[in-house]
């Protein structure tokens, strides 16, 4: 038979649990009516709890406390402030999954979780514990580090069964009595030993120009775009010879078009004055 722990070891114990700061999220979880026979009837329903308890690097069982003030997340809290520093506590109703508001950064925080009593109807009860357990997958599968510590326990405990003190109950003892759970483990061994990336210097993209202003007549530059300057000046040669010899020979074939039509109104004068004196020369001899 478990011996009773007085109230004083366990504060003191979870003071020490909470008091190295290696964690980022603290979760204080209240169950108003557990018993410790809910752990043996109802197993199946603390599916998330136990998967936790597994994959954590140390886990340790008080089967049996003094009854504990109901004020003591509120004091942990208080402790994991003070000497860890951390930022905020979270106060969340177990039955409410809208209280809880994802968060994405790694600050310490608490995180107090207020289940609702259990009912004392077999039926109703293990519904419960299979809702509260679920819940309780969802909050810590919502936080992003993976460093926790997390006291599972009942602030205001069920009465105890008659039956309850003649049979023989352990916690998950599956779990628990297993040697790693002694001391603490790292429980994730698919950790790669991948060595240390390493980085380059910083260098600008582009490298700056010697001088604010650039000049044509540098000769760096002449001599790195030689066969460029070619390129233009022949071209530009081209051009201006091109535009030379093409206005000349506009210019001329304007020319000799405008002699064309002078030497055609010349002639058509000629004509006319022809055509005149023919004309007064026949009046004359009509006369």
């Amino acid at each position: 038979m478990a011996l009773t722990l007085p109230k004083s070891k366990f504060i003191e114990a979870a003071e020490k649990f909470l008091g190295v700061c290696n964690a980022n999220t603290y979760v204080f979880i209240n169950q108003p009516g557990l018993r410790k026979l809910d752990f043996l009837e109802f197993e199946e329903e603390f599916v998330s709890l136990q998967r936790y308890i597994r994959q954590s690097s140390t886990a340790i069982r008080f089967e049996k406390v003094d009854l504990l003030p109901e004020n003591l997340y509120d004091d942990l809290a208080d402790y994991v402030k003070e000497y860890c520093d951390a930022d905020q506590v979270l106060q969340l109703r177990g039955n409410h999954t809208e209280d809880f508001q994802p968060f994405i950064d790694s600050k310490r925080r608490v995180i107090v979780i207020e289940y609702p009593m259990l009912p004392e109807d077999t039926n109703q009860r293990k519904e419960a514990l299979r809702h509260y357990d679920k819940y309780l997958r969802t909050v810590l599968a919502q936080i992003p580090s993976p460093e926790q510590k997390i006291i599972y326990t009942s602030l205001n405990p069920g009465r105890t069964l008659a039956h309850e003190s003649v049979i023989p109950i352990e916690i998950f003892p599956d779990i628990f009595d297993m040697k790693c759970k002694l001391g603490e483990v790292e429980q994730n061994n698919r950790v790669m030993n991948v060595p240390r990336l390493s980085f380059n210097d910083y260098a600008p993209r582009f490298s700056e120009p010697p001088s604010e202003y650039v000049s044509i007549f540098d000769s760096e530059l002449i001599e790195n775009n030689r066969v460029l300057l070619q390129l233009i000046f022949t071209s530009l040669i081209g051009f201006v010879l091109f535009q030379f010899f093409f206005a000349n020979k506009r210019n001329n074939e304007n020319t000799k078009i405008s002699n064309e039509d002078c030497n055609k109104k010349e002639k058509s004068s000629q004509q006319l004055r022809k055509q005149e004196v023919t004309e007064k020369v026949s009046s004359k001899q009509t006369l």
